[in-house]
């Protein structure tokens, strides 16, 4: 499949933009690690992490990694 310059151009920007978004996600991660918390994968707390992913998802700017995170949390318990 032959892809026009302005598609890879677009398709770039957005690999740029989930790569950027990955290291917050990963530094914010790492973070909460440090400070004690555990059990993110714990199947038994999947009703806690959709309440509060629900809200940070309703929050103000600046929540959008902590929101990602619990996304990624809760795709992770799903796929199990």
């Amino acid at each position: 499949m032959t892809i026009d310059t302005a598609t890879q151009e677009e398709i770039d920007r957005l690999n740029r933009a989930v790569d950027d978004f990955a290291v917050e996600m990963k530094a914010r991660l790492h973070e909460q690690a440090i400070k004690g918390y555990r059990g993110w994968d714990d199947p038994a707390k999947y009703e806690r992490i959709v309440s509060m992913m629900m809200q940070h998802a309703a929050v103000a700017e600046g929540e959008e990694v902590d929101a990602a995170n619990l996304a990624m949390i809760l795709r992770s318990l799903r796929r199990r």
